[in-house]
């Protein structure tokens, strides 16, 4: 730290040239002419000497002046400087890491509290060592070396040792090195900072230490992950394999009632024929009971021909054959209002009330028309299979934005929330009452495949105890209405 220099400090020259004009001017009145009592009184005024004298002891005066000022200003400047130098010996002493300051051959000249401390040694008992007796082996013989560089540069930074205080503990330390140099540019001596790093040090450790850990768990984790990869791709093949043999399994199982069913409506058509000739007693009378056990014959052969026909129509959606599906522009209310002549005898059976609105009946749908009757009938025969006697089925028509709908309404046992996806499943059947009802399960599932055919859509709400409504959606046509003959 630099010692402060007011800007009125006297200077060694106008000290000296002070006093050489108070000694001539002293010499003067010395050597002048003096009065009987030695004073000046009795010199003549006119007299040059007198002159003379005079304006020397003005000179000598002001002189004496100049210099007490000088003299205090020079004392204020020795308590500004005392006061500094305290300021820098607190701050050197009270510095938090250890300082010293070290001649040209790395003796010791002076330490702070710090340096102390972390040597080991007290204060006055470091002063004329070499600090290199502080380091270890390395250290001390590579100190030279870094004291070498400083000729080239001014400071060292961070250069790591291990200290040997007198206790005979080991400290990791930092030192950095400073040089002080004199007026010919020549080091004169060095500054040490040296820094305890232990916290540092076990600090750097626990990183690397939780470095290592952390690698091994990555590790750890990778190869799980790996064995969770290897696991999935395993899980995947045999998914796959399995689908693959879903595949050839729903094949073989469509391929197979297909060819069932093509099988039993053989014999079907020559028991139609038996059935025929003997209702038309061809071969002789038939008495009441006759009659009537021929009726239930033709009616168990009409049923066990409807689900031949529902069979073959699903083993031909199975298989991927493409649907014969027209898209016309379908009068909803001229398709809609002849079916309750199809389904009256079984209304009457079951005792149900049933209902037709139709809220416009211009509306016109593009569609296909007898796929469309197909699939009310699909849903009519399920609304009467699971209403109660005395209940009520009701089919309303309505024109949306984009679409038409076709709401398919009854007041029957109801669908739980769970299985409103699951009826429209493949042979999933529900029960009523206990006891599964006749039927194969495949009328709504087919009845969904033909309205996504026709770009629809086929959905249900219900809730169990008040019944359900199945919504037919269709896209809405605008183009006028060519019903196909079929």
């Amino acid at each position: 730290m630099m010692d402060p220099k007011p800007q009125s400090q006297p200077t060694t020259a106008n000290l000296r040239d002070f006093s050489r004009k108070g000694k001539d001017a002293r010499n003067r009145i010395d050597s002048s002419p003096k009065a009987v009592d030695g004073s000046l009184a009795d010199i003549s005024p006119a007299s040059d000497r007198q002159v003379e004298l005079l304006e020397a002891l003005e000179e000598l005066s002001a002189a004496d002046e100049q210099l007490r000022r000088q003299n205090d200003e020079l004392a204020l400047s020795r308590d500004q400087i005392d006061r500094e130098r305290q300021k820098y010996y607190e701050l050197f002493d009270f510095a938090p890491d250890a300082y010293v300051v070290t001649d040209a051959n790395a003796t010791i000249r002076e330490a702070n509290a710090a340096a102390s401390q972390l040597l080991g040694v007290p204060r006055q008992f470091l002063i004329g060592k070499a600090i290199p007796l502080f380091f270890d082996e390395a250290a001390r013989a590579s100190h030279r070396h870094q004291l070498d560089q400083l000729c080239g540069i001014s400071r060292i930074d961070d250069w790591e040792i291990s200290l040997r205080s007198r206790s005979g503990a080991t400290v990791p330390a930092s030192v950095s090195i400073g040089r002080i140099s004199g007026k010919d540019k020549s080091i004169t001596g060095f500054r040490w900072i040296i820094r305890d790093i232990t916290k540092q040090k076990r600090a750097e450790g626990e990183a690397r230490q939780l470095n290592r850990e952390l690698e091994l768990r990555v590790a750890s984790r990778t190869t799980q992950l790996a064995a969770a990869n290897r696991i999935k791709d395993e899980l995947l093949l045999s998914e796959r394999k399995a689908r693959e043999q879903a595949e050839v399994s729903n094949r073989v199982k469509s391929d197979f009632l297909a060819l069932l069913s093509h099988e039993f409506r053989t014999p079907l058509q020559a028991i139609f024929g038996y059935t025929e000739l003997l209702e038309r007693q061809i071969h002789g009378p038939l008495n009441e009971l006759q009659q009537r056990d021929l009726k239930r014959i033709q009616s168990s052969q009409q049923h066990l021909l409807g689900l031949i026909n529902t069979i073959l129509e699903f083993a031909k959606l199975e298989s991927g054959q493409p649907l014969d599906i027209a898209s016309l522009p379908t009068v909803m209310n001229e398709t809609l209002s002849s079916i309750e002549a199809l389904i009256g005898a079984h209304l009457d059976a079951r005792e149900l009330h049933y209902e037709y609105v139709c809220a416009e009946p211009a509306v016109v749908a593009q569609a296909d028309p007898a796929k469309v009757q197909q699939v009310v009938l699909n849903l009519l025969a399920n609304a009467i299979k699971f209403t109660d006697p005395g209940g009520s089925i009701r089919v309303e028509c309505e024109l949306e934005p984009d679409e038409v709908a076709v709401h398919v309404t009854d007041t029957g046992k109801g669908i739980p929330a769970d299985k409103l996806e699951a009826v429209f499943e493949p042979f999933v059947q529900l029960k009523n009452d206990g006891a599964t009802l006749n039927g194969t399960g495949l009328g709504l599932p087919i009845s969904r495949r033909l309205a996504t055919a026709m770009g629809g859509s086929l959905s249900v709400e219900s809730e169990v105890g008040k019944g359900s409504v199945f919504t037919l959606r269709l896209p809405r046509s605008d183009r006028p209405s060519r019903l196909a003959t079929r």
